[in-house]
C-alpha cells in the first residue's frame, strides 16, 4: 500500500469521525441554538414559540396553530461539519488559517439556515401551513445550497493563496546536481 493511499484513507476515516461524532454529540446543542436565534430574530412574539424538544408553536392569523419541527435535518450542523472535515482532512496549508477559515464559513451557513428557518416560520404564521411547507421546500432548498456553496467558495478563498502570491517552484533536478 502507498502513502497516498494511506493518506487519503487516514483523511476518509477522519472526516467519518467527524460527521458521525460530531452529528452525534452536537444535534440537540445546534437545534436549541438556532432556535433561540430564529425566535430572537421573529421578536419572541406570542405568534411563535418553542415547545417540547425542538417544535415551533405557530399561530397563524385566522388559522389554527400548528407546530413546525426542527429536526436534525433541518439544522446547519450536517454542512457545518462537511467544512470541519474539508478544512482539517482535504485542504492543506497553515492550521490556523484553515481553521480561521472554517469558523468564517461556519458562521455563514449557521447564519444562512436562522435566516431560513426564520423566514418558513414567517411565512407559516402569515399564511398558513400550507405556505411554510411550499416556501421550505421550494425556496428554502434553494437557499440552503446557495449559503452553503458561498460558504464553502469563502473557505476556499480564505485558505487558498491570492493569484499574485509568490509560491516557490520545485527545484529540477539538473538544479540540485
Amino acid at each position: 500500500m502507498t502513502a497516498r493511499r494511506v493518506d487519503v484513507g487516514v483523511a476518509l476515516a477522519l472526516s467519518l469521525l467527524i460527521a458521525f461524532a460530531g452529528f452525534a454529540l452536537l444535534g440537540g446543542v445546534m437545534r436549541d441554538v438556532e432556535g433561540e436565534i430564529v425566535l430572537g430574530l421573529l421578536g419572541h412574539d406570542s405568534r411563535v414559540s418553542i415547545v417540547g424538544d425542538h417544535a415551533f408553536q405557530v399561530l397563524p392569523s385566522g388559522q389554527q396553530a400548528f407546530r413546525a419541527s426542527l429536526t436534525p435535518y433541518c439544522s446547519a450542523l450536517i454542512p457545518v461539519l462537511a467544512l470541519a472535515a474539508i478544512a482539517l482532512c482535504v485542504l492543506r496549508g497553515n492550521p490556523l488559517r484553515r481553521t480561521a477559515a472554517f469558523v468564517v464559513a461556519g458562521l455563514v451557513v449557521v447564519l444562512g439556515n436562522v435566516l431560513r428557518i426564520a423566514a418558513s416560520l414567517w411565512v407559516g404564521r402569515e399564511a398558513g401551513p400550507g405556505s411554510l411547507v411550499l416556501f421550505h421546500d421550494w425556496v428554502g432548498t434553494f437557499f440552503a445550497l446557495l449559503y452553503t456553496l458561498v460558504g464553502f467558495f469563502l473557505m476556499l478563498y480564505l485558505i487558498l493563496p491570492s493569484a499574485t502570491a509568490r509560491i516557490p517552484r520545485a527545484a529540477r533536478v539538473s538544479d540540485v546536481l
